[in-house]
């Protein structure tokens, strides 16, 4: 009795350690397979991409806005490019595309030596502190040169002419220009003949458009 307890024993031993010595190499296996796949170079890849948050928007090409309406209630007789004196939260929400020129215009000092954008609307910056935030229609300061904010005085004081900002854009060397103009009142007679010729045009590109061979 005693040596069969004996021999049923020493075989349950040789049948669990071979099985416990069978499963180490694929222990060690699912370690460095586990360990190659944190250290790819695709699953790197991955997870940067993952991480990266949703893209800004950006207005297209070098055009930031366009005043539309200029041109539709004005007549524009002669034009200049200026730049602006902008704060660090301006130019970050003018980059976002928060930009309006619908009701800017541009008064010269009285004594000619300088110019000043009025009521153009730079909405706040979203990432930025309200501490840190501008106000939305403050005036600002155009750069130009004295005799070009003497001209514009004389213009606008002698011949009652209105300085009227056109469109804002980003120039060669990414900095923001604005393009203003001298202009003069429609009268309702102009607005009128100027529906005219516009409507007549797209008529006309219309007809070309059909009859192209």
């Amino acid at each position: 009795m005693l040596r069969l307890v004996y021999v049923l024993g020493s075989f349950s031993l040789y049948c669990i350690i071979p099985s416990q010595s069978f499963l180490v190499p694929y222990r060690s296996d699912l370690l460095r397979s586990t360990a190659s796949l944190t250290t790819s170079p695709i699953l790197s890849l991955v997870t940067l991409n993952a991480k990266s948050g949703k893209k800004k928007k950006k207005p297209k090409g070098n055009r930031i806005c366009v005043n539309r309406q200029a041109r539709r209630n004005f007549e524009i007789v002669d034009t200049l490019e200026a730049g602006i004196s902008l704060q660090g939260t301006e130019v970050k929400a003018i980059r976002e595309g928060k930009m309006n020129l619908q009701d800017a215009f541009v008064k010269p000092s009285k004594n000619g030596r300088s110019c000043t954008l009025m009521n153009c609307h730079i909405g706040k910056h979203t990432m930025s502190a309200s501490y840190f935030q501008h106000e939305e229609r403050r005036p600002r300061p155009l750069l130009v040169h004295k005799y070009e904010a003497r001209k514009l005085l004389q213009k606008t004081e002698k011949s009652g002419m209105t300085i009227v900002a056109l469109k804002a854009y980003f120039n060669d060397d990414n900095k923001v220009k604005i393009q203003i103009g001298l202009a003069k009142g429609k009268n309702v007679r102009d607005k009128r003949n100027d529906i005219k010729e516009r409507e007549m045009k797209r008529e006309t590109g219309r007809i070309m458009k059909n009859f192209r061979v």
